[in-house]
């Protein structure tokens, strides 16, 4: 069974059922990867292209329309799929860490790009790092550790909330402390636009007053955030939330 759980007004914040779609779109690399050997790059524009260069003779640059990502059962992966006339691509986005293997630097995500030509029937591979830009770097998973300063305590038998944001889905969902939830979710101009969250219905009398106070938060609001190297503050005008970025 599944119960919405409404969300009052604030001076500070916009209540929007819905994603508010007349508001100006941001169209710049959201998501960049590179590897080696040869040398390639993939960068994701949300909602525009996909883009692909490599210092090969056969697949020297291609753009490809931006896909909407295919369903998973595991939130650590990411696929997208998509084809122009002469091409296909497929992508794995896999929340791993991952070293370049010249520079040595470290990038979050582990990504394969599988890229074909028509009428060829073998893909070729290309296997590198990349990372989220900008306020793209919301799209992740992230463990909410204090609400209004004060550190989230949960008993041992239980988990934090936590929240996965995926901006191409234009979905946020995770746990709330209780009870699995999901609703619609976008970013427009630096602001996460939330709808109604959708939750389960559990009783959990140990945390169901920190799961209401962190459904309300989130659900039909328009949240400022920022992202530091300690994690994401989030805040809808009144309450404040703090999360860690999840391992």
């Amino acid at each position: 069974m599944l119960v919405i759980v409404s969300a009052g007004c604030s001076v500070l914040r916009k209540t929007a059922e819905e994603p508010d779609n007349e508001v100006e779109q941001i169209t710049i690399t959201g998501f960049k990867a590179t590897g080696n050997e040869p040398f390639w790059a993939m960068e994701i524009e949300f909602d525009n292209l996909l883009r692909f260069t490599s210092l090969t003779e056969e697949f020297p640059e291609i753009e490809f329309q931006m896909p909407q990502p295919e369903k998973s059962d595991d939130p650590s992966v990411i696929k997208y799929s998509t084809r122009t006339y002469n091409a296909q691509a497929e992508v794995i986005i896999l929340r791993e860490e991952c070293t370049d293997n010249m520079k040595g630097t470290r990038f979050p995500y582990t990504v394969t790009f599988s890229l074909r030509r028509s009428p060829d029937d073998v893909f070729t591979v290309f296997r590198g790092c990349g990372q989220y830009l900008g306020t793209y770097r919301l799209n992740d998973i992230w463990v909410l550790e204090k609400i209004d300063g004060k550190p989230v305590e949960i008993p041992q038998s239980r988990q934090k909330p936590t929240m996965k944001v995926d901006l191409a889905g234009r979905t946020v969902s995770g746990y709330g402390g209780c009870n699995r939830y999901h609703g619609r979710a976008e970013l427009v101009n630096n602001v996460l636009v939330t709808g109604n969250i959708l939750s389960t219905r559990m009783a959990c009398i140990d945390t169901q007053e920190i799961e209401n106070r962190f459904l309300k938060t989130i659900s039909s609001q328009s949240l400022e955030f920022e992202i530091d190297d300690k994690g994401l503050h989030m805040t809808d005008g009144e309450t404040e939330l703090f999360f860690s970025r999840a391992e």
